[in-house]
């Protein structure tokens, strides 16, 4: 309420007094008549809300844990004080390592498969069928073959693979990233169950061969080619 509008219902109350001046006497029963008036117009504000008790206890509370948030603040500062003069320096150091780390093509590639895994980008099913064409599946028989005939049988496995690898692609494009091993690959959630078992072996004698120095034998061309064919056999290929 304004000044202004307290003051009008209080002249207007006065002015019902009669013809007398608004400096006029008024008995008691006046006055309580005029009161009640003023008070009717609800111009002035006549009742008080009363401010509700603080509670004590969570005030207390709170306190204590500002306290000791502050004497923890207080410690972590005690500790670093001998380092004041040369803080500056360690400061910018930890920057340009951070820095560093942070351009790194390890870290990059760490950061980016985490995120990749938080935000997966496919919208296919993990189990929907697939199968390769059966060209591509006698051109690369026929390739494999043709390197097992020469004993090329470390170029026969990883061209195997490779090719896998390839098929895996074209059909999840969204699957094989460029900093994937084979084994991330084969333990993809993405990676058509049917699909697993012929990629672990094909993984399991191409690691032996490239990694461990371990020349492939014939028998382990023929359990990748048995793996392979063994997929692709279930839609009536090779």
């Amino acid at each position: 309420m304004t000044q202004t509008g307290a003051t009008d219902s209080a002249s207007r109350a006065v002015a019902g007094v009669g013809h007398g001046s608004a400096n006029t006497p008024v008995d008691a029963a006046e006055a309580k008549r005029l009161i009640g008036q003023v008070n009717g117009s609800h111009d002035l504000q006549t009742t008080f809300t009363a401010m509700p008790k603080p509670d004590l206890k969570a005030l207390e509370f709170w306190n204590r844990v500002f306290k000791n948030i502050g004497e923890f603040f207080e410690k972590v500062a005690s500790v670093f004080k001998p380092l004041a003069p040369v803080m500056p320096y360690i400061l910018v150091a930890l920057a340009l390592a951070l820095i560093a780390l942070l351009l790194s093509p390890f870290v990059r590639m760490m950061i980016t498969s985490r995120f990749q895994r938080l935000f997966a980008r496919d919208h296919l099913r993990a189990d929907a069928p697939w199968r390769p064409t059966r060209e591509a599946v006698v051109a690369l028989l026929g390739d494999i073959d043709k390197l097992a005939a020469e004993g090329s049988y470390d170029e026969a496995i990883h061209l195997l693979l490779v090719r896998s690898v390839a098929d895996i692609n074209a059909f999840r494009p969204d699957l094989v990233r460029k900093h994937y091993s084979a084994r991330d690959i084969r333990s993809h959630p993405l990676l058509p169950e049917a699909a697993r078992p012929a990629f672990t072996e094909i993984v399991r004698c191409v690691e032996k061969s490239y990694f461990a120095g371990i020349a492939a034998t014939r028998a382990d061309f023929d359990a990748c080619r048995a793996a392979y064919t063994a997929f692709v056999a279930a839609e009536g290929i090779a």
